[in-house]
């Protein structure tokens, strides 16, 4: 009871002093016009099992397009976030888009794999073993999608972007998309990204072969270009996609499959994501019985009351691109299924996004921040937000003193396949959690 009413006096405090709960901290991680790059994009971010964080994004050169030459570009946090280590290049090819950048984390080898992509063309593949400070050379993996095309004739393809995940059983899942190109983008003269399908890419013997598993998500004339999506594993082991459409509803596609790679769901539009036709992210903050409480959390531009729409569809079937601002944070505690609390990250223009969550609660969200000459598609910077859930809720949640780390839940399930026999474990305090 004591601990109870020394957090409600807290946030009272922090109520009539004007200052919302909780904690709550931004900085600027990668700002255009820096170390040689016209701008930067599309960003991810991981924390890792050792508890570093780890912060990656597109550095572009030429006029900042998607078909411009690009860089895959890291800093590091190793003390939680309150400094950084300087922007460093790790992977690009002279006069190569190099984009789509996915970190995992691997919790049963302590790896950190990472994809990306260039040209849209060919998927590379490497690993770090000690934290990002060094990487593998990159393997092209590209064969296992060259075995797809019996289902799908593509000539784009991309991997995520934003961050995969490993499921409890340690299986790794990379949402990809692909496109079949029948269109040429009349800007670039370059193949267009549509019409698009969604698709997953998986790995069962933790990075050293690749497969692509079942379509998620068909194009046709309701389902219209479906590719960026974003994925989350469910409390029974399903996996949900939330995906990137440009149907005329501006509502995001769902799709749950029982091992994340086959017998996908028919996908259905979901009133619990505004679509302003860019990528979002996904991703579990807490699962019983490890804590007390299911959360999962879900960020993307929410424009819905902006007016705003682009002066071109992609083509005649797709909805014009809606405008890209007002990043918001919407908390569900029932599986996805609901998102009843919001919070708002950035009401100015702010595009991709990507959330990561420490152990010890603490929620990233690093996003495009920013428009250059009011473009929506050249950011200013790549900024990073960091909170706890007390921000996040507006001082209406905030994790127990028994809640066990956030990432218990992989770790208890590496922990139990790991060593089944174990040994009688000795009792806990009341109310504690373990494994």
């Amino acid at each position: 009871m004591k601990i109870i009413g020394f957090f409600c006096f807290f946030v009272f405090l922090q109520f009539v002093s004007g200052q919302e709960p909780g904690f709550f901290k931004k900085q600027i991680l990668f700002e255009s016009g820096t170390f040689g790059f016209y701008i930067y994009r599309v960003p991810s971010i991981v924390c890792t099992s050792q508890k570093n964080i780890l912060a990656f994004a597109e550095g572009r050169k030429g006029q900042g397009g998607d078909w411009d030459d690009s860089s895959v570009v890291m800093r590091a946090s190793y003390d939680g976030g309150n400094t950084w280590t300087e922007p460093r290049v790790l992977f690009n090819e002279n006069k190569t888009h190099t984009s789509n950048i996915v970190p995992i984390v691997d919790y049963y080898t302590n790896r950190i794999h990472l994809l990306y992509v260039t040209n849209y063309q060919k998927v590379f593949y490497t690993f770090s073993d000690d934290e990002g400070l060094s990487w593998s050379v990159p393997v092209n993996i590209s064969d296992a999608f060259e075995e797809f095309r019996s289902k799908y004739d593509w000539k784009v393809v991309a991997t995520g972007p934003g961050h995969g995940i490993q499921l409890r059983n340690g299986r790794i899942i990379v949402p990809i998309w692909l496109s079949s190109s029948t269109l040429t983008d009349p800007n670039s003269n370059t193949l267009a990204h549509y019409p698009s399908i969604t698709s997953v890419l998986y790995s069962d013997d933790f990075g050293k072969s690749w497969l692509v598993g079942d379509i998620i998500s068909p194009h046709n004339d309701t389902l219209i270009f479906p590719n960026e999506a974003a994925a989350v594993e469910l409390m029974g082991g399903e996996v949900m996609f939330n995906i990137r459409n440009e149907s005329i509803n501006y509502r995001r596609l769902v799709s749950i499959s029982p091992d994340g790679i086959s017998n996908w769901s028919q996908p259905y539009f979901s009133d619990n994501f505004f679509e302003p036709i860019c990528h979002a992210s996904i991703i579990r903050f807490s699962m019983i019985p490890y804590q007390e409480k299911n959360r999962i959390l879900f960020v993307n531009p929410d424009s819905r009351m902006i007016p705003w729409t682009a002066k071109r569809p992609s083509n005649f079937k797709a909805a014009p691109k809606r405008q890209r601002s007002n990043l918001t944070l919407r908390i569900s505690y029932d599986e996805a299924n609901t998102f009843p609390v919001s919070k708002v990250i950035d009401p100015g223009f702010a595009g991709y996004s990507d959330l990561a969550v420490s152990p010890n609660g603490i929620i990233h969200c690093i996003y495009e921040a920013g428009a250059k000459w009011q473009n929506q598609f050249l950011p200013m910077n790549i900024t990073l937000e960091s909170f706890d859930l007390i921000w996040a809720s507006g001082g209406k949640d905030a994790l127990s003193i028994y809640d066990m780390p956030l990432d218990a839940h992989i770790k208890c399930a590496v922990e139990n396949k790991l060593n089944p026999v174990k040994k009688k474990k000795k009792k806990s305090k009341k109310g504690m959690r373990g494994c």
